[in-house]
């Protein structure tokens, strides 16, 4: 027969009821947070989840279609345009969101003494504070035909190169990607600035030692140290640029045609402007797919890089 277990003296049984205690005041406090999450978060994934198999106006009771919707999405000429548009706008988006920010970062890493590095990167971040709406409409004046763009090709004697620019199909897309020049995000100069300065001195000591100076040191040594951050970025970029419609929706409305017309922005009128939730909400399925899928792949190939390296 086995011997009973010993009882927890009074002092520990006392400890564990007062940890029990502050434990549970902890998750008071963060129950709320739990519950709003819950409800504006998880619970809208949830109805987009379910009711993109139906056939629903977002306001009565819905009808079980099967695939149905996702049938339509894959034949609808405008979602196959729409899918051309987003892939060109994130292979463009993802260069402008690492190399200009690294190119900077580098050469404020490179000017000497601290207020100096400090001054310019002060300079590089005070326009975060700009609401973006207020620059995508400074941007659309600049791309009116008698806009900052056209006068300035006008007084270098460029006229032939005049456009409308977000009326033209051909240089609609570009102008909306290339939007915001010169495209110095500030969270990605602060996370490459801050990996740049986490470089040991003695590796950079080292490197310059070596001949490795300039162009060489940014390859052979910042670039392989910057992973992570580099990671990160092109991870973040991809994301958002696939869930990206805003400036279409501003300026363009997706036009001309079907020219700027991005995943998200067909999803976007097809639930408000034509009252078909159940197929935009099949269109914000497909788009989670899809990221979910090529951050799988960024992920991989940041590992077999990193592999590759060691």
């Amino acid at each position: 027969m086995t011997a009973p277990a010993p009882a927890l003296p009074p002092a520990a049984r006392r400890g564990l009821l007062a940890r029990l205690r502050r434990g549970g005041l902890a998750y008071l406090f963060v129950l709320p947070t739990v519950l709003l999450l819950a409800w504006y978060a998880y619970y809208p994934a949830y109805i987009a989840l379910t009711r993109a198999f139906t056939d629903w106006d977002g306001l009565n009771t819905p009808n079980f279609t099967g695939l149905e919707n996702f049938r339509q999405a894959v034949t609808d000429p405008a979602m196959g345009q729409a899918s051309l548009n987003s892939a060109l706008w994130v292979g463009l988006g993802l260069g402008l969101a690492v190399i200009p920010p690294l190119l900077v970062a580098e050469l404020i890493f490179h000017l000497r003494g601290p207020r100096r590095q400090y001054a310019y990167r002060t300079l590089f971040i005070v326009p975060i504070v700009i609401p973006s709406l207020v620059l995508l409409l400074v941007w659309g004046s600049f791309y009116r035909s008698d806009g900052l763009i056209n006068q300035l090709l006008g007084t270098l004697h460029l006229g032939g190169l005049q456009r409308e620019w977000l009326s033209d199909p051909h240089t609609a897309l570009l102008s909306l990607i290339f939007l915001g020049f010169p495209y110095i995000d500030a969270f990605n100069l602060l996370l490459l600035y801050a990996g740049l300065q986490n470089i040991p001195g003695e590796v950079i000591e080292a490197a310059r030692l070596d001949g490795a100076t300039g162009w060489r040191r940014i390859w052979t040594i910042d670039l392989p140290l910057l992973g992570p951050q580099l990671r990160l970025i092109g991870l973040l970029a991809i994301i958002g640029n696939v869930q990206y419609f805003i400036s279409p929706l501003v300026l363009t409305g997706g036009g001309p045609g079907n020219a700027t017309t991005v995943p998200a922005l067909l999803m976007y009128q097809t639930a408000v402007k034509f009252g078909q939730y159940g197929y935009a909400m099949s269109i914000a399925v497909m788009l989670l797919i899809v990221v979910v899928v090529l951050t799988l792949l960024s992920q991989r190939l940041g590992r077999l890089s990193q592999g590759a390296r060691l």
